[in-house]
């Protein structure tokens, strides 16, 4: 496997320094001083403090899964212990971003923040890789303004599953007219419509999404933030979040151990929040929903349609 290139590198990869420079050049001096003091303090080489503060620097993630049948306050469960949902196999599925919450990004003000979304679409024996991307903005502390945003439509689930990748690049550069003209274009207004049958114009449209994001990543004040690769699948025995329809929490976080039980979803605002005290959680995070695509038949229910598993 090829190393990777250091452009491609998310920012809580690189070194103190790196850090810091990349915090200056998009304007955030006081960031960056803090880093630089907490990486001089002698008791630790880790971040560990400038992390709490910061959580755009967070490499790690963890999988939450919410029934599609929630009340207004519905409990999150581990993706890896919940029942999959077996009659998805060869069915078509709409994938939606149904929120993205910003609770820290580098730099000051409104952020902007480009959200690149693949996987792959399974037909007959061959398989169509897909990209999507979307510039979104939001301030530290607050969801962006994209709710229900079509990503997918149509996707056809193999009998492996799904794989659902994502990263997202923090724009500092305030003229880049490259990247905003293309996302400006017809082609990245709406989510990716699939076909039943290979679409050769497909390649091309996943091309462009490709260099669009290379192209941003390239420039100086842009740097990719965070990484995520879900496998989804249908093996109730093994360690990999399972496949159903719902939402799917993926929080950007530390190493540390997690327990879904301390925190609820809030279906109104799409927001996880803290049992404790109500407070949203102070974490960036995504919200994924994939359900049934409309105008596909509907199949009878099975029971591990309507069965958990419960978590632990």
């Amino acid at each position: 496997m090829a190393a990777m290139d250091e452009d491609e590198r998310v920012l809580g990869e690189c070194s103190p320094a790196e850090i810091a420079a990349y915090l200056r050049d998009i304007g955030d001096e006081e960031s960056a001083v803090r880093l630089e003091r907490q990486a001089a303090r002698p008791q630790g080489q880790g971040l560990g403090a400038y992390f709490g503060r910061d959580q755009y620097l967070y490499k790690g993630l963890v999988v939450g899964f919410v029934p599609s049948d929630v009340s207004s306050r519905g409990v999150i469960r581990d993706a890896n212990a919940i029942e999959p949902e077996t009659d998805l196999k060869g069915r078509r599925v709409k994938i939606t971003l149904d929120q993205f919450f910003v609770q820290a990004y580098p730099g000051n003000g409104t952020h902007r923040i480009l959200c690149e979304f693949a996987g792959q679409n399974q037909i007959a024996d061959d398989t169509e890789e897909l990209k999507f991307t979307l510039m979104v903005e939001a301030a530290d502390g607050q969801p962006t303004g994209v709710v229900g945003k079509p990503i997918f439509m149509g996707l056809t689930i193999g009998d492996d599953g799904l794989n659902f990748r994502g990263q997202t690049v923090n724009v500092g550069n305030d003229t880049d007219d490259l990247i905003l003209d293309a996302l400006n274009g017809e082609a990245f207004k709406g989510g990716l419509t699939l076909a039943t049958t290979l679409q050769p114009a497909l390649k091309p449209f996943v091309g462009l999404a490709t260099s669009v994001v290379k192209a941003t990543i390239k420039r100086s004040r842009n740097k990719p933030v965070f990484k995520f690769d879900v496998g989804l699948d249908f093996n109730a025995r093994n360690l990999s979040a399972r496949l159903r329809r719902g939402s799917y929490v993926v929080v950007q976080c530390n190493d540390e151990e997690w327990d879904w039980s301390r925190f609820e979803f809030a279906t109104e605002t799409r927001r996880v929040i803290r049992k404790s005290d109500g407070r949203s959680l102070e974490l960036n995070y995504f919200v994924i929903g994939i359900d049934d695509f409309a105008g596909e038949p509907a199949k009878p229910a099975t029971k591990s349609r309507n069965r958990q598993r419960p978590s632990g």
